[in-house]
Parts: C-alpha cells; structure tokens; sequence
C-alpha cells in the first residue's frame, strides 16, 4: 500500500509541476484520437441503420411471408386474409401488407408519333390502405398521388424507368409523366393499358425500378383472389426478430418464413467495407495517441534521470516509478476520453440527431452502440498502460550513479 501512494505521489507531482502548454498539446491530440474512433464507426453505422430503415419501408418489412415450397412448390398464398388476421393478433405485430410480384414490359410513347419505348420492371400490386401500416411508400410519391384501394387503370412508376428526373438509369421511357398512358405487357401475356397516376422516387434498394398498381388490379390480371406472393410483417421491436419470426411460422408452418436480415445479402458487402474502413481508422487513432503518450513519457523520463536516481538511491523501487509513470500516461488517456466524450455525447450527437444529415433515402444521424463505445475506451487504456510501461522501463534501468551524473 506504502508503494501505491508513493507512486501516486510522484505521478501527481509530475503532473502537477508539467508544462501546462504540454499538457495541453497531449489533451488535443488524444481528444481528437478518441473522437475520430469514435465518430468514423458512428456515421458509418449511423449510414447503415439508415439504408436498413429505407429497405425496410419500401421493400422487406421486419418479415417475409412466402409460398409453400415444400414438398410441392406453390406460386401463391392462399387464404391471404385470414392468415394475415391471425398474425395481427400476435402481441407487438404493427401491421400486415400482401403484395402481388408480377414481372411486366411497360411502353410509352414519348412524342406520341407512334415510337415506343420500352423497359422491363417488376410491377408490384398492393392494397394502399394496408401499405400504410408497414410502408412510406406514400412519401416517396414527387409527382401525382398515391394510389387508392379502388384503382385498376392507375399505376405508380419509378421515377428511375418514367425518365426526365436526371437518374443514372441507361433505360427509360423518355419522360413519362403524370396523366400520361402507358402499356403493360405482363408475363402471363395479358395486356393492359394504364394512367400514370404518381411517379415515386425512391433511390435506394429493390424499390428503385418497382412500379405498383393495386392489389385488385393484379387478382384481375393474375385471374386470382385473396390470394398474395408475400405477406410482409411489419413488428414494434425488431430486436425481437426471431421471436416474432417462430410465432408467424407456428401460424403457417407449410410456408416459407424469414426475416428481413435473410434477404440483406447485397447491404452486407457494403457492411463489411465499412467496418474493415472503421478498423483501420480505430486502428490508426490508437496509435497516433500511443505513439504522442510514449514520446511524452519518454522524454519526460529522459529529462528527470537525475530525480529518478536520486529516487532509486533513497530506496524508491524501479517498479514504484515506473508505475508512477503508467499512471501519468492513464491520466492523460482518461482526460483525453472525457474531453473527446463531452464533444461527441454533449455537443455533436444532440445537434446531429436535431437536425438529421438530409440523404437521398432518409436523415443520417450518429449511431454509437455501447459495444463500440466500450471497445474505444479500453483500446485507449491499453495504448496508454503500454506507452507509459515500455519508456519508462527503458530510462529507469539506467545505473544509479550514471542516472545522477546525467
């Protein structure tokens, strides 16, 4: 115990009797080590969470109800609606949506002179009024309305395939707009033509290039009824996925049952290039402030070899100094943290969730997790309890006498 409190001493004397400029110096620099470890892996899982909510709200819901695969395939849900009316019961369950995927030709005149455009899209039939309850397809809509439950000549096309709305996509229909009327070919060959009544732009995901009529306007060309592709689930808590997932599959045990994490297969190279970028970045900011703490400690070390062997010669232990030192060096780590944390917790994560980052596919904000937060600051105490360890073991393994005479 005497040895702790002598090194506490000496650590605190060190610090106390430092160059305040110094001192000053080090606290920038493991500051802004700590929040740029911080902030890199916060706006890339921030950017991710975000590309999660937009695939979610325009494409996948939290579930995916499919058709029997096994042991003979089918093409559709039968039943859709009372299936749907039991999953709603299920506690935590926000709503219910059936979704019709039929692949479609659309062509459009452009300059009415008898010269068609054409270009394949998924055209997806919906019931507007349920879609409310899991999708925002609804704010998507820039031009024209949304569709409504009773509409069979209508359609929404993408703003990617209508054309005119400067979108990187090498085929389109010219600029189609609202009012104007387009022909679907669909892949059973039935043939109908339609009002274009809303053009969305979504930008992101499968919902780019995916056009929508009504539900009731693909029972009619699909010759079918109560009938669905996909019952998408939309749930409360997502963190609660797989308990959600077993109680739909108990309802429908005969039909294919995943979640949306199943289907994300695109997003995850996109995740895992983001987390090797956010390593290599925690990995750099780590040893900026390892490299700034071993030079400080050393050359503070290097400076006092005639105190340190004066300390030595009245009966100080190397392993007392040098555990003075180790605690100089976690000191700054832990004033280095707090000043990062006071700039990313107390200013720059209240203003940013205020005011979202404004992106095509939704406001980006910062996500830190607690995982992330706590890898940081013990990656900081590491860096610190070695910067301030190999230094000054190096300068106090110096000989008593040649210490004292420099």
């Amino acid at each position: 115990m005497h040895s702790v409190k002598t090194a506490f001493f000496i650590a605190y004397k060190s610090i106390v009797r430092g160059r305040k400029g110094t001192f000053a110096l080090m606290m920038l620099i493991l500051t802004l080590s700590y929040f740029n470890m911080l902030f890199v892996p916060g706006v890339f899982s921030g950017l991710l969470n975000t590309i999660l909510a937009a695939e979610i709200n325009t494409s996948t819901a939290h579930i995916i109800v499919g058709p029997q695969q096994n042991p003979v395939p089918r093409q559709f849900i039968t039943d859709q609606g009372q299936l749907r009316a039991q999953i709603a019961t299920i506690p935590g369950v926000v709503g219910t949506v059936r979704t019709y995927l039929t692949a479609g030709a659309i062509s459009f005149d452009p300059d009415k002179n008898g010269v068609y455009k054409r270009v394949s899209a998924q055209v997806i039939g919906i019931d507007p009024t349920d879609t409310e309850k899991v999708f925002t397809l609804r704010k998507y809509i820039v031009a024209g309305q949304f569709l409504a439950d009773s509409d069979t000549d209508q359609i929404i096309l993408p703003a990617a395939l209508a054309g005119g709305y400067n979108l990187p996509e090498p085929n389109d229909l010219g600029g189609a707009k609202v009012g104007d009327k387009v022909q679907v070919v669909y892949g059973n060959g039935v043939s109908r033509t339609y009002t274009v009544k809303g053009i969305s732009n979504i930008v992101f995901g499968p919902a780019l290039v995916n056009a929508y009529v009504t539900a009731k306007e693909a029972d009619s060309v699909l010759s079918t009824s109560d009938e669905a592709s996909q019952i998408l689930v939309k749930v409360d808590d997502p963190t609660r996925l797989s308990y959600f997932v077993s109680r739909v599959q108990s309802l429908a045990p005969n039909l294919h049952v995943e979640s949306y994490t199943d289907l994300l297969t695109s997003i995850q190279s996109v995740l895992n290039a983001f987390t090797l970028i956010a390593i290599v970045v925690s990995v750099i900011s780590i040893l900026v402030a390892a490299v700034t703490i071993f030079v400080m400690i050393y050359v503070n070390a290097v400076n006092k070899r005639r105190q340190i062997g004066i300390l030595k010669a009245i009966g100080i232990t190397e392993t007392v100094i040098i555990f003075s030192y180790v605690l100089q060096s976690l000191f700054y780590v832990v004033c280095g943290v707090a000043c990062g944390s006071v700039i990313v917790f107390g200013i720059l994560q209240p203003i940013v969730a205020a005011h979202p980052i404004p992106l095509p596919f939704g406001g980006l904000t910062f996500s830190f997790g607690w995982m992330l937060i706590t890898e940081t600051i013990v990656g900081f105490l590491i860096a610190g309890f070695f910067s301030g360890l190999i230094p000054s073991r190096i300068v106090v393994r110096e000989e008593i006498l040649k210490a004292i005479w420099g």
